[in-house]
This record gives structure tokens, sequence and C-alpha cells, in this order.
């Protein structure tokens, strides 16, 4: 080949190699959610733990979410069932003969698995324990102070100044869990980066929940409706584990019952019967925490109904039994306690409270009949809402932020000779504070 042939095909390539490059990008696939769920799944079918006695149609996806890196980088969780205790290849090992419950959490990057971790505790990649360094109430609360400073949150519109440590409480676990909550206020209705939405502007107070543990921040949730970590709604796993089972069915007591001296426990230990064989098919969880002890049995199924069984040795001593679904809807089997009537007053009742505040101080106003309500809140308005209601020349409006037992602010105006109008709030139990007169 001459020199003239090889300088033109040498110049032909390297012209050709920018639209080689567009087309190599343009052909690359884009690793996206259910790529990684499907290399997450097939990691797990075929790892020691669940291959060595896994439960066959067990695996159940239980979130996956993106990693706030640009890389494509999943995070793919997955609970799944085994026929003994323990993890990886146990053939060697003498084992216990009970159906267990796991959870793996399996970070999946461009395809390939780079971390497998099951129930917090044990590395499947590696095939060894997870080694955990402490940290200490005073680096977990630092953690949180800061996690909460720097959130999308507070740093919109955070109050300075308002942030202040509620509770600190820290787990009997290795690793050390701390669960603190925090409270803070911002000068805005919603959460996270509001950049571009129609926004009340009312002060708003907060509690986040922050998890630290190993060094680093878990989760934090906000008003117990905001996944601050991931800046998206709380999300409820498609399995409701027996852990929540069990919360909401103490939330349901305490609150049905009116047992407004009494706690939800923050933290429980898990602790075992001695003694009583495990029941093939069925697994039986206890729970305990102070003078609660609770039990929670299931049959191992794809979405369990939850049997659960509530003794509290405290004041007022008594035993509750129910069922939980996977829609955390409580049903009440028996129970040694009587019901009490628990109200939250609404927007209708703070209106009737209201009127009935201004009739009495003004017995000169016109009667009214029945109302028609309006909904006067903006579209995209996130947690803050306002009612109007009309009839025969009144106008009351109700505002209200979207919280548990809110305090609303009433104004209502009669159209009458001169026109009345007046101002105030109705707290939940059914005070008024005027504002104007």
């Amino acid at each position: 080949m001459n020199t003239t042939k090889t300088w033109l095909i040498a110049i032909l390539v390297i012209g050709a190699l920018p639209a080689l490059s567009i087309y190599a990008w343009q052909t690359t696939p884009v690793f996206n959610e259910k790529a990684a769920v499907k290399a997450a799944t097939s990691f797990l079918s075929e790892a020691p733990t669940y291959s060595w006695d896994g439960v066959e149609g067990s695996r159940r996806v239980l979130d996956s979410y993106k990693a706030q890196t640009p890389d494509a980088v999943w995070t793919v969780v997955i609970g799944f069932t085994c026929a003994h205790a323990g993890y990886g290849d146990r053939s060697d090992q003498m084992v216990a003969t009970v159906v267990t419950d796991h959870v793996i959490t399996i970070t999946v990057e461009d395809g390939s698995v780079v971390e497998a971790v099951i129930d917090d505790e044990w590395d499947e990649l590696r095939q060894t324990p997870v080694i955990h360094d402490d940290t200490t109430p005073a680096e977990a609360e630092e953690l949180a102070m800061e996690f909460v400073m720097s959130s999308p949150t507070f740093s919109f519109d955070g109050v300075p100044g308002s942030i202040e440590v509620v509770d600190i409480v820290a787990a009997e676990s290795y690793p050390v869990q701390y669960f603190i909550t925090v409270a803070f206020e911002c000068s805005h209705a919603g959460y996270g980066d509001r950049t571009g939405q129609a926004l009340a502007q009312v002060i708003t107070r907060h509690v986040m929940r922050v998890t630290v543990s190993d060094g680093r921040v878990l989760s934090a949730v906000i008003d117990g409706v905001w996944d601050e970590v991931n800046q998206r709604e709380k999300v409820v796993s498609e399995l409701l584990p027996p852990e929540m089972a069990r919360d909401a069915a103490v939330a349901y007591v305490i609150e049905r019952y009116g047992l407004s001296g009494l706690t939800a426990p923050v933290e429980w230990a898990e602790i075992h019967e001695g003694g009583q064989p495990p029941v093939l098919g069925y697994t039986k969880l206890i729970y305990a925490a102070g003078d609660w002890t609770v039990h929670v049995g299931h049959a191992v199924v794809a979405r369990p109904v939850y049997e659960v069984e509530i003794e509290f040795s405290g004041e007022p001593a008594f035993n509750w039994n129910g069922t939980v679904d996977q829609s955390s809807t409580v049903t009440e089997q028996s129970t040694s306690l009587a019901p009490t009537q628990t109200d939250i007053l609404g927007p209708e009742e703070a209106r009737d409270i209201a009127v009935e505040y201004v009739k009495a101080g003004h017995p000169e106003l016109t009667e009214h009949g029945s109302w028609e309500m309006e909904n006067l809140t903006p579209e995209g308005l996130l947690g803050y809402s306002t009612l109007q209601y009309t009839s025969e020349g009144w106008t009351v409006k109700v505002s209200f932020p979207v919280v548990w037992k809110p305090v609303y602010s009433v104004e209502i105006t009669v159209d009458a000779d001169p026109v009345f109008q007046w101002t105030g709030s109705v707290e939940q139990d059914g005070s008024v504070t005027p504002e104007t007169n």
C-alpha cells in the first residue's frame, strides 16, 4: 500500500470517529428501575442464603428508588422467607427449623450488584457479618442537626433559630440506632424545595424524626408523611411488616379508648418464648416495651393478615385482641376496655361554633338557613385549605393547615346595613378567640 492510500484511510477513520461515538452513545441502553429490579431479583435467586432454603414464591419487591446521584445507581429492597434461621450456606451448621422472614437491600450500579445486606446484619456479597462503627449520642445529635439545617425543606424557608431537639432515643441494638426527634418552623406550608409552587404563607411547625446509625443518617421523615432523604411522600411498603401492624394496633387502642395518659413506645425489644416449638407455615413474634407486651402472628403467605394480642400491665391494665390487614385496617375482636368517644373538631363544627359566638354578642344579626359550601383552596396549594360557606346573606370562610387537629381561622361577613365583619380562631376544644370586632 502506498503512502497516499495510507494517509487517505487514516483521514477517513479519524473523520468517522465522532459519528461512531455518537452512534455508540445513542445505542447504549439506559439502565432504568425495571432493569435494576430484574438484576436485584436475579442476584437474590442465586445468592447463598436464598439458594439454600428460600421458600419458593416468597420473594417480593418492597421498594426501589434511584440514588440522588447522576450515576445509574438504584437501591432495591426485597423481602423473602427461608425455612430455617441464619444466613448463607448453612450445610455444616446446626440451624433452627423455623420459618424466617428476611429483608435484603441491594444496590445496583449500571447493572452490577455492588452491595447486598440482609436484615442490616449479613453481607451477602462477602458472606460475612456486617461490621458497624458505634456512634456516640453527641455525634448522632450533631449529625441530625446538620441534616435538618441542610435539608431541602428547611433550606427553602426554615425560620432561623426555630430548630430544637425534642427527644433522643437509643435503641438496644448493635450497632446502636438513635431516633432523634427535631422540631422546626417554616414560613410556608409544604415540604422540600417548593420553588414554583403556589404556597400558603403561614408559619408551619414541623417535626422530623431522624434515624442515625453507623455515623450516617438512615432515614428522616417529616410529620410522618414526607421522606426527606428521598424527597417524596413517605412510601408504605407493598408488604406491611409485622412491626407496622403492631404499631397500628397500639395506636388504635390508645385513640379509640381515650387512653390519653399512655403513649406508644418508640422502641421495642423482640423476645422469644422458650420451649415453644415452631409451627411450620406460621410465624409469631413477641415485642416488649415497659408495661407493653404485643404478640403478632401470621401465616407465611404473600400478603398476611396479622393476628395481634396486646397485654398492658400498667394503669389501667387491659388485654386486647384483633387483626391488622395489609391496608393497616384494624379490626377488633375482643378487649377488656370500655370504649370512649374521641372527637376531632372539623371545619363545619368550627363554622357553627364561630357563628353562634357572633350571634350571642350581636343579637341584631339576621338568622341564616342551610349552608352551601365552596372550596376556595387554590389549585396546587399544598398543606393549607380554605372553605367558604354561604347562606342568606352570611359568608363564612374557614381556613386551616392540613395537620392533625388544626386550629381554624374563621372570617364572617353578614350582608346587613351596615355590613358586619368578624375574624377569629376556633381551637379543637371549641374555644373562640376573636381578632377583630
